[in-house]
């Protein structure tokens, strides 16, 4: 093999090998993970979903670090947060929920929509996992639930290294 090609299938597959597609999961898991990593992540998500449905509107219901069990590598936290918009829809919400849809797929999230005609008034529910099915393996949750009345966002993260006391406490002032 001469050098030339040599240098050409090694730059293949280090590209292979290395690359992050601007449509893949964007989704940030492992040891590494920060609570800032998965706190850009909930609300890159959410301001993603209120930008596909309506941007204008909203009102954050919640949002809160909350502990988990520590593990050998010590303290965990996960991310609790939740938004809401009740104001009238600019489009139907089936449209609505198909927009939001794209996003959330271009994140990287194996999301699902259904119809939930039990609720008052009905839903489309889009969720990742499926709807009523629980938390990911991780304990992650996401949730856009758009009636034609209202729209509500909520997301949970996976359980990531961090200290409980260190993010709720407020900031001393000098």
């Amino acid at each position: 093999m001469n050098r030339r090609t040599y240098i050409a299938v090694s730059a293949l597959l280090v590209v292979l090998l290395t690359a992050c597609s601007p449509g893949g999961d964007q989704n940030s898991k492992g040891p590494d993970v920060t609570p800032e990593d998965v706190k850009a992540q909930i609300l890159d998500l959410y301001e993603a979903s209120a930008a596909a449905v309506a941007a204008e509107g909203w009102k954050v219901d919640d949002a809160s670090w909350l502990a988990c069990a520590d593990d050998s590598a010590g303290p965990r936290v996960k991310l609790s947060f939740a938004a809401s918009r009740s104001e009238p829809l600019p489009s139907a919400a089936a449209d609505l929920i198909a927009n939001a849809q794209k996003v959330w797929q271009e994140r990287g999230h194996d999301v699902t929509v259904e119809r939930d005609t039990n609720l008052t008034p009905p839903r489309w529910i889009l969720s990742d996992p499926p709807y009523l099915t629980g938390t990911e393996p991780d304990g992650s949750y996401y949730l856009l639930d758009v009636s034609d009345r209202a729209v509500y966002f909520q997301a949970t993260s996976a359980c990531v290294p961090g200290d409980i006391f260190e993010l709720t406490s407020p900031t001393p002032t000098p």
